[in-house]
């Protein structure tokens, strides 16, 4: 995961420092005159003059967010720019003597539960974690949906399941026959001491019961039940003008090796409407059997302005908008994660994003 770290006090800066030596791929924000003075050498920091101008970039751009900041302080930086619990980041807010770390955002699906855990025992503070299936020592279902790197389905389901669990009712799991890999799952859910049944999900019936079915894909189910099923992974693709079909196959299997996710298979390809003549871009989707979507600039420049987006001048110059793979990606759907930020290979830019 990456973290981005944001003080606003000298000592502030000396608890992030701390965290950083701990945990990996960190940057730390402070305030320009508010840094100690016998920093170690070799230290970097990004400096802010007002905190919202870095809040607006850093919340779309680390998988967690760290204040050492009162929690007031945090709430409106953060109100803004909050979406959905399964795209904001993890945030845990500590007061700056480091006393007490907060899990304040996407407890459960972001972790901020389990790295306020982290930073509390980092620091030597206490941890406040207020998720009410937490404070009972409870499994939730999107618990174990971040730990088997699923996705919940319908997400209104998350809350009644929740609900119920709180108020001392029982969830039934159950995992599709079909699921192609059963052991890691069966490993997960005997982690948490969570019984399951393995059966042929034609044969799931309606029932009063509160079910959690981990599935191959997103079917329609009752009310009371939430489905766990795979990621979808998308690619926002932008290229040169005739790249070859070689170039982009090479881009999209490089752009899945960085994230780790060399097995996943593309599901969807996006762009803006000014590629959706390019042959090449065209043949690859075909080829592998997956929707490509384009949308018109001015929908992906609503989408840039939303989320504030980089966007590269040179592009905008030549094509009118300044970002074609994450501004296609979040105008495709605004609730997906980006999980590899605009990269350049060779007359092809990708981005990758979870559905």
């Amino acid at each position: 995961m990456s973290y981005g770290i944001i003080t606003c006090t000298k000592n502030g800066v000396n608890l992030a420092l701390k965290l950083a030596a701990v945990l990996e791929d960190c940057d730390i924000y402070a305030k320009a005159n508010r840094v100690p003075e016998d920093l170690p050498a070799g230290t970097e920091l990004a400096y802010y003059e007002r905190m919202q101008d870095i809040v607006k970039v850093a919340f779309y751009s680390y998988d967690g967010l760290i204040f050492f900041t009162s929690t007031g302080i945090a709430v409106r930086m953060l109100a803004p720019f909050m979406l959905h619990k399964v795209k904001d980041p993890a945030v845990v807010v500590s007061d700056e003597q480091g006393r007490f770390a907060i899990s304040l955002l996407s407890g459960h699906l972001g972790g901020a539960n389990e790295l306020t855990e982290q930073v509390a025992e980092i620091l030597g503070a206490t941890p406040v974690i207020t998720t009410a299936t937490d404070s009972q020592k409870k499994i939730a279902p999107d618990v174990v949906a971040r730990d088997l790197n699923l996705v919940p389905y319908p997400l209104e389901a998350i809350k009644l399941l929740n609900g119920a669990l709180v108020n001392g009712e029982q969830i039934h799991y159950y995992l599709d026959a079909n699921w192609p890999d059963k052991q890691p799952v069966l490993d997960v859910l005997a982690k948490y001491k969570l019984p399951v049944e393995i059966i042929d999900m034609d044969t799931l019936s309606n029932n009063t019961q509160h079910n959690c079915v981990i599935i191959t894909e997103q079917r329609e189910v009752y009310p009371q039940t939430l489905l766990l099923t795979p990621k979808r992974l998308i690619a926002g693709v932008g290229c040169r003008r005739g790249v070859s079909l070689e170039l982009i196959d090479k881009a999209l299997t490089e752009a899945k090796a960085m994230v780790g996710w060399q097995q996943v298979p593309v599901s969807r390809i996006v762009s803006t409407v000014v590629k959706q003549d390019e042959e090449n871009l065209l043949k690859w989707a075909e080829q592998h059997h997956i929707p490509i979507e384009f949308f018109p600039n001015d929908k992906m420049g609503a989408t840039i302005e939303k989320f504030h987006i980089e966007e590269s001048p040179f592009v905008k110059s030549q094509i009118g908008i300044g970002n074609v793979c994450e501004a296609s990606i979040l105008t495709y759907n605004e609730r997906a994660k980006i999980i590899l930020a605009k990269t350049k290979f060779e007359k092809v830019t990708v981005s990758l994003g979870w559905e």
